[in-house]
């Protein structure tokens, strides 16, 4: 598998991702993630060493943030890929099709509950939320289309 390859499941992902999201806020209401929160945490993590910034969203809002945001939204994606293709190489644990895709999609979701989420400040599994289930079961049903787009790009491959 070429490098080319697991960056373009990677992107391809994110992409279906996103189109999940905008699906969910068309039709149901439910807003999409916020890239431009995204960027400026990013911003201060690297700049300032504030990897954990439960402020964040009080922060007055960068120059540039929503792309920032969006990059690193991509690169995640292509660090996600890379995960992957290491289990399924390197350790055998998944193959390249959507049902193991969907599996690590869901497995992924312990990352936005349990490091990203804290990082922002709404607590371990969204706890600081209004709505902790809600977010909970949001971030996984993202992170299961994620997964299962990643399992059939990676497909495409082999």
């Amino acid at each position: 598998m070429s490098i080319t390859a697991i960056i373009i499941a990677g992107i391809c992902a994110c992409a279906a991702m996103d189109i999940w999201q905008r699906l969910l806020q068309v039709t149901v209401n439910i807003p999409a993630s916020n890239w431009g929160v995204v960027g400026r945490w990013s911003y201060y993590g690297v700049t300032k060493g504030a990897l954990i910034n439960p402020a964040i969203d009080d922060m007055p809002a960068l120059a540039g943030e929503v792309k920032l945001g969006w990059i690193v939204h991509y690169l995640v994606g292509i660090g996600y890929a890379i995960a992957y293709w290491v289990l399924a190489e390197n350790l055998n644990m998944l193959s390249y099709n959507w049902q193991d895709g969907l599996i690590f999609g869901i497995a992924s979701s312990v990352v936005p509950w349990c490091f990203f989420l804290p990082a922002l400040g709404k607590g371990l599994f969204a706890r600081n939320t209004p709505t902790p289930l809600k977010v909970c079961v949001l971030a996984m049903l993202s992170h299961a289309v994620f997964g299962t787009a990643m399992g059939i790009a990676f497909l495409q491959f082999t």
